[in-house]
């Protein structure tokens, strides 16, 4: 049982998941927000968990690029607030939060957890921005691979401790993102894959 709060027809389609870090660097929020953005572009609703950090910043992407998104929350519906970076852009046609636990339920880790799995759910493709070695946003890849749907996982030039998990979700069959030109192909092969109906349309009405 899922309960939510704003547009339910989201759910109907084709969605783009992100995750990441809550204490993401300055680097990773930007690829998060440009992401959000060029997927919402691609006719994506972007999904995300309404964390701060990598979370918001993909929500907010998608909204101002004129998209919609999915908050998967990790907590109750009764507990949903709007978070200041959104306010003022959401409405109820561009955003839905979701949540699969009791309307009064507080947030606890395990909560936080299993809501991943719900993003990866929802999600026909997941783009993971920047993942420690163990927790949730490593989890979330792990699960997508487990549902056999794309991965997609950002590739640093260097290393550290937010992105441990980067290296290891692409070594397990991620597909590494290593420039701007990669990410927009694997977004136009997305929208081909989901939007049969409107490619095919817009093709015939191209060649008329």
């Amino acid at each position: 049982m899922l309960f939510v709060l704003g547009n339910a027809d989201l759910l109907t389609q084709p969605c783009i998941g992100i995750c990441g870090s809550r204490s993401a660097t300055p680097h990773a929020l930007s690829h998060a927000g440009e992401i959000g953005y060029l997927a919402a572009k691609q006719g994506f609703v972007v999904v995300s968990g309404y964390a701060r950090g990598v979370d918001v910043a993909a929500h907010l992407g998608a909204m101002e690029a004129g998209g919609a998104t999915i908050a998967v929350l990790a907590e109750g519906i009764e507990s949903f607030r709007v978070r200041g970076e959104l306010r003022g852009k959401l409405d109820r046609h561009n955003f839905l939060a979701v949540s699969p636990f009791a309307p009064e339920a507080r947030w606890v880790a395990w909560r936080a957890m299993e809501r991943n799995q719900y993003i990866v759910g929802l999600s026909w493709a997941l783009f993971v921005i920047e993942a420690r070695e163990k927790g949730g946003t490593f989890e979330a890849g792990l699960e997508c691979l487990r549902q056999r749907k794309p991965l997609w996982v950002i590739e640093y030039d260097q290393g550290g401790l937010q992105r441990e998990g980067n290296a290891k979700l692409i070594a397990a069959g991620g597909v590494p993102i290593r420039g701007r030109r990669v990410l927009k192909n694997l977004l136009e092969e997305a929208r081909l894959a989901t939007h049969p109906k409107q490619e095919r349309l817009a093709l015939s009405i191209a060649e008329s």
